[in-house]
């Protein structure tokens, strides 16, 4: 439980529609100086899905839990269930009587607003935040939860958008140095974008990328 209270646990889906949101958020906490734990990272065979969630989520004081994908847009359509699931065993888990996991924090994205009121009543009286699947505004309104739950020093929401297109930039300069072309710099596995976020923090933020 060392990490605890810099660890922020990331509920979402993990398919390419989402991925700019996905990043975006990534992006945030890593420039809180926080750490993203996401489920794919605990994705080896021979290991229990569900134990991985479990200790993900007693492993970390924050949480974003994106549940846009749990109404049905059209005709036919399935839900994504596992998200309103893994967001009730962090529910649950805040209530245990643990002293080192009932401080914990949430903050819960819907696509529309009162979206989600209609479908998961259980929510009524808790804030929900939406995003309309605008990657700005979930830098902007995961900014505002960071800085005032996890009292984290973070510029601006305009500034931390200029910042998150610099990094882009960064990146994808880095990556064609490496010998990808410009589409493949934009289409690289989660972990690795991870990896590279961690290295521009680590030089500095610098607003472009020099080969060394």
């Amino acid at each position: 439980m060392a990490d605890f209270d810099s660890s922020v646990f990331i509920n979402c889906p993990f398919d390419e529609d989402f991925a700019p949101l996905l990043e975006a958020m990534t992006f945030c906490v890593i420039r809180a100086d926080l750490t993203p734990r996401l489920a794919s990272e605990r994705l080896e065979a021979g290991e229990s899905r569900l134990e991985k969630i479990l200790q993900l989520i007693a492993s970390c004081k924050y949480s974003v839990h994106d549940l846009s994908r749990a109404v049905a847009k059209k005709k036919g359509e399935a839900l994504r269930m596992n998200m309103p699931f893994e967001l009730g065993l962090d529910m649950g888990r805040r209530r245990a009587p643990d002293p080192e996991t009932n401080d914990k924090r949430f903050l819960i994205f819907e696509d529309k607003p009162y979206e989600l009121k209609r479908c998961l009543s259980d929510l009524n009286g808790v804030d929900v935040e939406f995003h309309k699947c605008d990657f700005r505004l979930v830098i902007k309104k995961l900014r505002d939860f960071l800085r005032v739950e996890a009292g984290c020093h973070l510029p601006g929401a305009s500034a931390l958008e200029g910042e998150y297109y610099t990094f882009q930039a960064w990146m994808t300069e880095k990556k064609i140095h490496e010998g990808h072309t410009a589409d493949e710099a934009t289409e690289l596995p989660t972990q690795e974008r991870l990896d590279e976020m961690h290295v521009w923090m680590e030089l500095g933020r610098p607003n472009e990328f020099t080969a060394a």
